[in-house]
């Protein structure tokens, strides 16, 4: 997939990352303690739905240092798909049963994954965009 792998992305100083964390630490200490009543989305899905936003730069960076990610680009598919994969095993089978920590919610499945999707659309938005502007573009 050429066209998916446009640009350069800055892991740690990218916008994407930069604000889903701003948007976890105002729900973490600026909402959730002020919340009189429990609510489902500020109290779990919303840290889910950032998990892939705000863990996958971290992680893709270190493969960068340590020469596991040969090259600068936006996060392929594949990438955000395999670590998605990876934490849904781990946060809703191997913590709950293995470790005896949390509950299995599959509404957990559908945030992380739903978090992912939108995140890829926002890294991969250079070429989105261009796409969009080659199907509008009538042929000479």
């Amino acid at each position: 997939m050429p066209a998916e792998n446009s640009g350069t992305f800055r892991y740690w100083r990218d916008p994407v990352f930069l604000i889903s964390v701003a948007v976890y630490a105002l729900n973490r200490f600026c909402v959730k303690p002020h919340l009189h009543h429990y609510s489902p989305l500020f109290h779990g899905h919303l840290d889910d739905i950032l998990t892939t936003p705000v863990a996958l730069p971290i992680y893709l960076l270190v493969y960068r240092w340590i020469g596991l990610r040969p090259d600068d680009l936006p996060p392929r598919s594949w990438e955000i798909g395999l670590h998605v994969a990876v934490w849904i095993v781990f946060f809703e089978w191997f913590g709950p049963l293995i470790l005896h920590v949390g509950v299995y919610d599959p509404m957990d499945d559908w945030s992380i994954a739903g978090g992912a999707v939108v995140a890829w659309a926002l890294w991969q938005r250079g070429w989105l965009t261009q796409a969009a502007r080659a199907k509008s573009t009538p042929a000479s």
